[in-house]
């Protein structure tokens, strides 16, 4: 079986909506109701000889990134500082995130966790360069208008919340999201409970 963790965003935020504007004129991939997110870990390998192994693998996922996040604020908002692109079979063009020193050690968690699971990468681990896909072309031609389009709509930097961490499975036509790891909007919730009932 074949994953990835990514980090979704607040749907409800100006530059989501501007990126999903973006995304309709030019990801390829767009009209396949992919969802919008930040690869933290790229694609690994990993099998599971009984459906408990992968619900227990997942909870210890989970109990990753809850050891990692507690008491974190912070972490769920990302910025973003400039435009990245790479012509190889497909053009892919993204957004380049500033990543905090918190997130960074939470990548390093996961990575450490998944290679004692027995997880297999298919490429060298890239988890300090991850990147916001916002366009992925067929021809280099569409690319280059789509460049020049995005240096005028991300010209300046700013910020998205973060959402959730999730599990992605590849499926036969594109990645499906599987599990959510980590629900900040939940986590903020339950926190805000929790101070008010130290409060009485």
């Amino acid at each position: 079986m074949e994953f990835f963790i990514g980090l979704t965003f607040d749907p409800s935020s100006i530059h989501h909506t501007k990126i999903e504007s973006f995304r309709k004129r030019f990801d390829s991939k767009y009209h396949r109701h992919e969802k919008l997110q930040l690869t933290l870990l790229p694609p690994f390998s990993i099998d599971f000889p009984k459906n408990e192994d992968f619900y227990k693998f997942t909870e210890e996922l989970a109990d990753v990134l809850d050891s990692q996040l507690f008491g974190i604020e912070q972490i769920s908002q990302i910025e973003f500082n400039g435009i990245s692109f790479s012509m190889g079979k497909k053009g892919i063009l993204g957004l380049t995130p500033k990543i905090s020193p918190e997130l960074f050690y939470c990548q390093e968690s996961l990575h450490s966790f998944l290679k004692e699971s027995g997880a297999r990468f298919k490429k060298s681990k890239e988890t300090t360069n991850p990147l916001l896909p916002i366009g992925r072309f067929e021809y280099s031609d569409h690319l280059e208008s789509a460049i020049e389009t995005a240096k005028i709509e991300f010209s300046s930097p700013f910020v998205m919340n973060g959402a959730s961490f999730m599990l992605y499975e590849k499926g036969p036509q594109q990645w499906v999201a599987k599990t959510n790891l980590y629900d900040f909007d939940s986590r903020d919730h339950f926190f805000f409970v929790n101070e008010l009932c130290q409060k009485f």
